[in-house]
């Protein structure tokens, strides 16, 4: 999204300890921009989530602790294939790169980007 959501809405079926077993969430900013989450830690489905972008799809499959993800490029349809490189590694992997994306460059707009996500995943 280019702005940070203004318009936050939930819902959620409780596990019997009281954590989301399945929840949905929608997002809408000023831009009129929507962004819509459905989780569910219980299905019977394969573990896989899909981003759907402006340009395009990105793939994980074995989520959350993905190995591989997919991205399809829709202008010509041309796919990009992302794989870890050591699967017991792959928390490793998450702080690196989010330490890396804290620390670049423009760090100021990335702090403020983790700001604003902090903020709505507290509203949820």
């Amino acid at each position: 999204m280019t702005s940070k959501p203004d318009t936050v809405l939930t819902t959620m079926t409780p596990f019997g300890t009281g954590v989301d077993e399945s929840s949905g969430i929608l997002l809408q900013n000023k831009g009129i921009e929507i962004a819509m989450i459905s989780l569910t830690m219980r299905a019977k489905q394969p573990k896989r989530g899909l981003i759907a972008c402006e340009n395009g799809y990105i793939e994980m499959y074995n989520f959350p602790r993905a190995e591989k993800a997919t991205i399809t490029y829709t202008s010509d349809g041309h796919m990009l294939e992302i794989t870890c490189q050591e699967r017991r590694l792959a928390l490793n992997y998450e702080i690196r790169d989010m330490e890396e994306y804290v620390s670049s460059l423009n760090g100021q707009t990335n702090i403020q980007y983790i700001q604003d996500v902090m903020d709505v995943l507290t509203k949820i």
